[in-house]
């Protein structure tokens, strides 16, 4: 090994007689120099989509950790390392969220060409995430020799990771935890959440090439650490705790409108959709609560309750609840009348009450980040402005008899901390959302995935309703136990469990993971300042 943590011709030629088809790769690598590298890059990072919804191959994803490990051990330097990581990335988001380019370029109105730009533009922005992480992997492991690759690479990726959750409203989407709902693992959720399952994923999935590459003694407490993940997976498994206590039951009925996403917006269209979901509704008013997905009003709020008035007033004497999607404004004070903000909301009529302003709004669809420089550009080219507000933190939940609701829209849910935050004093949680936006792709399964872990990390039931699908309840083991079929105007209704309790995650956030990693990096420490002494004694 040299002094920066790479492989020298004497490691490469042990390593080369331990498996023939290494031969080959020199062989390819010494034609194609760094271009192979990156190539392998690609592909491993597009092996790793399959890990998540809707294939759940959990394994896929080693596939894309192991050949990271490989590919830093083997740049030269940190550049080349980065290169590595963006390509990997690139890889990775390119075949996981390629499906942003369905609303671009089918509802965007901005062209093929500039579609597929603005496409390859976010999935490299996501990309150099990883080119970040690989960098940083490798300046640690140049420095830290001794270091075992797969807990520098964890580190590494895990801080970019989170910057990736957070800057810019952020984008916590496929991170690594989530491929491992099939998993063992996944019943570590309520204790430590999907930053708990990213940190095992990324040890778990890193170790096989670092023993490898580096031998079994160096990774000896991490596994140590990985067995003891893994057994507590499987004895809760095996074992289930229920942490959370039952405290009643909603009849919920849930209406998937189905309306085609270029006709939602239409002035023509607006009635005779509020129609459908009030004819409907009016046949379930047995049920304690309805629902209607995100946006399904597409008045605003002050100009249709008015109008709505006769209805609430049908579901107040049947004390029955009704949720709806609906766009909020409020007046500007000191401005004309008509000027002020623009809200996605969710509204409470009949038996309950409470109006609920997205607070995380999504970049370029909901609000365009450094509008007064990016403004004039969206402009040019013809797209939309989107033009919604942020609403205030710490909202009350919504109240549904003597029910309280934590309710999120849309992008919303894949915020572990926003549902963390909202959920202690709440019996269910809600996710409404218009996935229509993305047609017949696989990022509404990815989505539905996402809102599992939710519902585990919480111990609440979650109800998920959309404009097009995936609409589906699922219980407080993130398992789904009712759904209705994409594109299909359609209603379901059945008992919800309302549930009161703290789980460890809701509890102490990520803690756990923070202690894990905190004791690898002191019992690594600890073992290399020890052993210099004894060794000089000698």
């Amino acid at each position: 090994m040299t002094k920066h943590g790479r492989l020298n011709s004497a490691d490469k030629n042990q390593v080369l007689n331990r498996h023939w088809l290494l031969n080959i790769y020199y062989a390819l690598q010494h034609r194609y120099g760094d271009k192979l590298n990156y190539a392998i890059a690609v592909i491993s990072g597009m092996c790793g989509v399959f890990a998540f919804a809707p294939y759940n191959i959990w394994p896929a994803y080693a596939v894309t950790i192991s050949t990271g490990i490989w590919l830093i051990k083997h740049a030269k330097n940190h550049i080349i390392a980065l290169k590595s990581g963006f390509f990997l990335g690139f890889g990775f988001f390119g075949a996981g969220v390629s499906w942003v380019y369905v609303s671009i370029a089918d509802y965007g109105q901005i062209g093929l060409v500039l579609s597929i730009l603005i496409t390859l533009l976010f999935i490299s922005l996501l990309a150099s995430f990883y080119a970040l992480a690989f960098s940083l992997a490798w300046k640690l492991q140049s420095r830290l020799t001794r270091w075992p690759s797969a807990l520098l690479l964890t580190l590494s990726l895990l801080v970019c990771e989170y910057l990736r959750s957070y800057l810019f409203t952020g984008f916590p989407w496929l991170l690594p935890g989530y491929s491992l709902h099939s998993s063992w693992a996944f019943e570590l959720s309520p204790y430590g959440g999907i930053w708990l399952l990213s940190g095992i994923t990324i040890l778990t999935f890193s170790l096989p090439m670092a023993i490898f590459l580096e031998g079994l003694s160096k990774q000896f407490l991490i596994l140590v650490v990985l067995i003891l993940a893994w057994g507590s997976g499987l004895y809760l498994t095996l074992h289930p705790i229920s942490l959370t206590t039952e405290i009643g039951t909603l009849k919920t009925t849930l209406i998937q409108g189905n309306v085609k996403q270029d006709e939602k917006w239409l002035p023509e269209k607006a009635g005779p959709t509020l129609d459908y979901y009030q004819s409907t509704s009016l046949k379930h008013l047995d049920s304690d609560l309805i629902i209607w997905p995100e946006t399904a009003i597409t008045y605003l709020h002050h100009q249709v309750k008015p109008y709505l008035a006769d209805f609430d007033r049908s579901l107040k004497e049947s004390n029955t609840s009704l949720i709806t999607g609906i766009p909020v404004f409020t007046q500007a004070q000191d401005k004309p009348v008509g000027q002020g903000n623009f809200y996605n909301g969710l509204w409470t009529l009949g038996d309950g009450f409470g109006l609920y302003l997205k607070q995380k709004l999504v970049p370029f669809g909901e609000y365009i980040p450094f509008q007064e420089y990016l403004g004039p550009l969206f402009d040019i080219f013809g797209q939309p402005m989107a033009s919604f507000k942020k609403g205030e933190v710490n909202q009350p939940s919504l109240q549904v008899g003597e029910w309280a609701i934590s309710s999120f829209i849309c992008y919303e849910i894949v915020y572990p901390e926003l549902v963390r935050s909202m959920v202690r004093d709440s019996d269910l949680l809600l996710t409404v959302s218009n996935d229509g936006w993305f047609g017949n792709s696989i990022g509404p399964l990815q989505h539905l995935q996402i809102a599992q872990f939710r519902a585990k990390e919480s111990g609440r039931y979650l109800i998920r309703l959309t404009n097009t699908g995936v609409t589906a309840i699922m219980n407080e083991q993130g398992t789904i136990i009712s759904r209705l079929p994409q594109f299909k105007r359609s209603s379901l209704s059945t008992n919800v469990t309302l549930l009161k309790g703290i789980t460890p995650y809701v509890q102490y956030g990520n803690l756990i993971i923070l202690s894990l990693l905190l004791s690898l990096v002191i019992g690594y420490s600890g073992y290399y300042v020890l052993r210099k002494p004894i060794k000089n004694a000698y």
